[in-house]
């Protein structure tokens, strides 16, 4: 008895410890930063409290330049990627003089004249604020300015629509011959984004396969590391390489704590998955409002330095990508290896395969659940990072965004194995990618989907899980 309640006690003490660890950073995120950002925008349109700062990237030959970074400076800092048609923007509540910066090798490739352009925001008058910046054209930056009111803002205004319909003109005309580039550098980049949803969906289908969870706040869980990152990096000024560890720390942490607050009592009440899943999306959407509460709507840049561009082939990367494609490698490779030959890893398959069977062979389930909680936690935080990482930044609802893709992974490539959550990303990222190429890029997503259904007409346990007989 004396034994049960020193036991009791200490896990009491160990929750108290973990939770005070999450807290700590929590409490200090409440106090708003001193530093200044501007906002990183799909289209930004100018208000009485803020500016814009907006272009095109397009070619000497008007073709659109997508997924290059732009970086902002001056009063206030942002990076942003342009998007499938080339477009960027950025909101500003500063005003002052504004340098608008692309890779110098992205400029030199494509033939523009510069990678630098300087414009002008005048607070006096934030509702005509519009300055539109063309790398196209030397010296053909436009500058808003509170002197010239209407008539500037309104040729501005002008000047970026005959942009963009020249640019979509342009594009129509000379798609073919950009068309071979384009398949490579989509094809390199659905690969890569496919092995960051290999990470976030191997831990989710390990929860899956020892406890039967569906976890809806897996999400949130590669959002929290993402934006721990970001309090290392921006917040506390800690390296990259630090506040990526303390990301990953307080992503184990939350694993941990979830499952000895949330899910073991409910599993020792013999609550069902089912009704557990519906914990999660409670869980989930507590979260979220959570990170939208202390770090607002906007996202939040990780990395402010902008990566020289390098070409391989006919595929443009940068040495941040390549970095992070590699850890998600060698990460997948060594929790593949780490199940199928090591001890605790066959302890994980035996549970997954039958939990009540591999209680009376003498494993401790609720161990082998705690350890897997905790890893599938510490990989989603990983993979937040790594996320921020290549799409330059992490909002509050990053996680919520890619969640379907996950399930989508995990489902396709088969709901409680690890190659399966790892094959079945590779085909959801190329195919979200590779789509962009004859649909809008909107529709990306939805095509993944589209393949996913398809599949599972043909395959219903997905293409590594094992068919089950029903009845």
């Amino acid at each position: 008895m004396t034994d049960a309640l020193s036991t009791a006690r200490r896990h009491r003490l160990l929750i108290l410890a973990c939770m005070l660890a999450i807290l700590v950073p929590v409490a200090f995120l409440a106090f708003p930063s001193t530093a200044r950002a501007a906002q990183a925008t799909p289209t930004c349109n100018p208000t009485a409290t803020n500016g814009c700062v907006n272009g095109i990237l397009q070619d000497s030959g008007k073709q659109p330049i997508a997924g290059v970074t732009v970086t902002l400076s001056g009063k206030e800092s942002a990076t942003t990627t342009t998007d499938a048609s080339g477009k960027w923007a950025f909101s500003v509540t500063a005003d002052g003089s504004y340098t608008v910066t692309i890779d110098k090798s992205v400029a030199s490739s494509h033939g523009l004249p510069g990678n630098t352009e300087t414009v002008s925001i005048d607070k006096s008058d934030f509702s005509k604020q519009r300055a539109v910046v063309r790398f196209d054209k030397a010296n053909a930056s436009p500058a808003a300015s509170s002197k010239a009111s209407g008539s500037s803002s309104s040729k501005a205004k002008s000047g970026s629509s005959s942009s963009t319909s020249s640019s979509m003109s342009a594009s129509a005309s000379g798609s073919s011959s950009n068309f071979g580039q384009r398949f490579w550098q989509q094809l390199y980049s659905g690969l890569i984004f496919g092995l960051m949803l290999a990470l976030m969906s191997v831990g989710m289908n390990l929860v899956y396969g020892t406890t039967g969870l569906s976890s809806f706040s897996h999400g949130e869980q590669v959002t929290l590391g993402g934006l721990m990152t970001y309090v290392g990096t921006q917040m506390l000024h800690w390296p990259l390489i630090v506040s990526g560890i303390f990301a990953i720390a307080i992503g184990a942490l939350t694993g941990l704590i979830q499952n000895e607050v949330i899910w073991a009592p409910l599993r020792r009440k013999h609550v069902g998955p089912l009704q557990q899943m519906i914990v999660t999306i409670g869980l989930s959407m507590v979260l979220q409002y959570l990170f939208q509460f202390f770090f607002g709507g906007s996202t939040k840049g990780i990395v402010t330095s902008v990566e020289r561009g390098f070409q391989i082939g006919p595929i443009t990367t940068d040495r941040a990508t390549l970095i992070s494609a590699a850890i998600a490698i060698v990460v997948i490779v060594t929790v593949t290896y780490f199940l199928y030959h090591t001890r605790f890893g066959r302890a994980t398959r035996a549970v997954s395969d039958n939990a009540a069977l591999a209680a009376a062979s003498g494993i401790n389930v609720e161990h082998v659940v705690r350890i897997v909680w905790i890893l599938s936690c510490a990989l989603a935080a990983l993979s937040g990072v790594l996320m921020g990482i290549y799409l330059k930044g992490i909002a509050w609802n990053t996680g919520a965004v890619l969640l379907l893709l996950m399930f989508s992974a995990v489902t396709l490539g088969g709901l409680g194995t690890a190659p399966g959550a790892l094959v079945g990303a590779l085909i959801i990222g190329v195919v979200a990618d590779m789509s962009s190429l004859i649909i809008p890029n909107d529709m990306r997503y939805a095509s993944a989907l589209a393949i996913l259904i398809i599949v599972l007409l043909f395959r219903p346990q997905g293409i590594f899980g094992k068919a089950q007989r029903v009845g």
